[in-house]
């Protein structure tokens, strides 16, 4: 069983703020014994074939991914080409997998209102021919589970195997949930065991502090990401106001 986490996020999305490289993340999962990742920056592939071998050299298989942003909506997908950036629609993600039968789509965090922007929602159900798995989020406690709960439903009802990741965004968030894949340790083998529902989730309810510190680091990001567009929009107007004078 290779130890699995498929959406991860490095210092390379240029959406998030993260402290954090590719290459220190992937250190810090072969400290952990990981054996497979992929990195799913936002709207960009972050992957390459240097990259590649430098995962491989710690003894970790490397997919490429992705975190689309789809219609305003997140989507994971794994082993992507570079084309996959050019997704936008939902109609663009039908015509990409025709295209790319060896593909594998995940709907990340569908129900949790705090991505609620982000969040597929209502939208999961409607195209759900176009996802192959559900992603079982890292972000629960022992007395609420509410939207992993939704999310496993709706997996049971249409046959899609749940996925575990920890959507990290920081290194205290690896290892918190995470899968098991029964498969050999190359990307054709992960992904059809994948397809395959060959997936344990190994996962454990966050504590009250883990939790209040992943609430800080979002509300933290949000706040300074609006100072920063606020500063940016003044000194836009600022340069229009004078080019009218």
């Amino acid at each position: 069983m290779l130890k699995a986490d498929f959406h991860i996020h490095s210092n390379e999305d240029k959406r998030d703020m993260i402290a954090y490289s590719a290459k220190e993340f992937i250190n810090a999962a072969a400290a952990k014994n990981f054996d497979v990742l992929a990195l799913t920056n936002h709207d960009v592939l972050t992957y390459s074939r240097k990259l590649s071998e430098y995962a491989a050299g710690r003894g970790i298989l490397l997919i490429p991914g992705i975190e689309a942003t789809i219609e305003g909506k997140h989507v994971v997908i794994l082993n992507a080409r570079r084309d996959v950036e050019s997704v936008r629609t939902f109609e663009d993600l039908r015509k990409y997998r025709k295209k790319h039968h060896d593909i594998f789509v995940i709907a990340p965090h569908p129900y949790y209102p705090h991505f609620r922007r982000y969040s597929l929602l209502s939208d999961l159900l409607k195209n759900i021919d176009l996802f192959d798995g559900i992603e079982y989020c890292h972000y629960y406690t022992r007395v609420f589970n509410r939207f992993n709960s939704m999310a496993s439903k709706v997996a049971a009802r249409y046959g899609k195997p749940l996925v575990g990741t920890s959507d990290s965004h920081h290194f205290f968030q690896l290892e918190k949930t995470y899968s098991l894949i029964d498969a050999e340790k190359n990307i054709g083998s992960v992904i059809s065991a994948l397809k395959g529902n060959k997936i344990k989730i190994v996962s454990s309810p966050l504590s009250f502090f883990t939790c209040s510190r992943a609430v800080f680091f979002i509300l933290s990001k949000f706040f300074i990401k609006r100072i920063i567009f606020f500063f940016k929009r003044n000194g836009r107007l600022k340069r229009k106001t004078k080019g009218n004078l």
